[in-house]
């Protein structure tokens, strides 16, 4: 497996995988296909001025995406994880794991990583947990009136030595 961190130019990229996973998984997500489609190059290129791509290959094929979102309203050593996929032919096999600590590479100075969650996506949560990730107690209703939720999970990153 190899990780890489995209570049603006690499817009595409992003666009395809984030794609793919709507496809593949629409109810883990709040956005969906129908919408993001339509989202063009300048779209993608103004997300990369606020969000590091993290992307996982094998045999030149992306196979995992996530990206970590710096929130203004939040500190600046935290980040936020949002776009999380990974192709069922290869979940549970550690590139989840391997995507986060790529971001903890290229972002050291962030010591905790927070992600929203839908309430029903059990799936989900389970991953996290295997992950480290714990629940904050925060929620927030979600905006388009359908009455789901999304729960607030964090990591903290371990101590660096040196």
């Amino acid at each position: 497996m190899e990780l890489a961190t995209l570049g603006t130019d690499d817009w595409y990229i992003a666009r395809e995988v984030r794609l793919r996973a709507l496809k593949d998984s629409p109810s883990a997500y709040i956005s969906e296909y129908e919408d993001e489609v339509g989202v063009g190059e300048e779209g993608w290129r103004e997300r990369f001025t606020r969000m590091q791509w993290i992307v996982a290959r094998h045999q030149a094929r992306v196979i995992g995406l996530a990206s970590s979102v710096r929130v203004d309203s939040r500190p600046p050593y935290e980040r936020h994880i949002e776009s999380v996929w990974v192709d069922p032919r290869h979940r549970r096999t550690g590139v989840l794991r391997a995507i986060f600590g790529h971001l903890s590479v290229v972002e050291p100075g962030i010591t905790e990583w927070r992600v929203w969650v839908l309430d029903t996506n059990a799936v989900a949560q389970r991953v996290y947990d295997r992950l480290g990730f714990s629940p904050t107690g925060e929620w927030q209703p979600l905006a388009d009136g359908s009455g789901r939720l999304e729960i607030r999970l964090r990591f903290d990153a371990p101590p660096r030595s040196g």
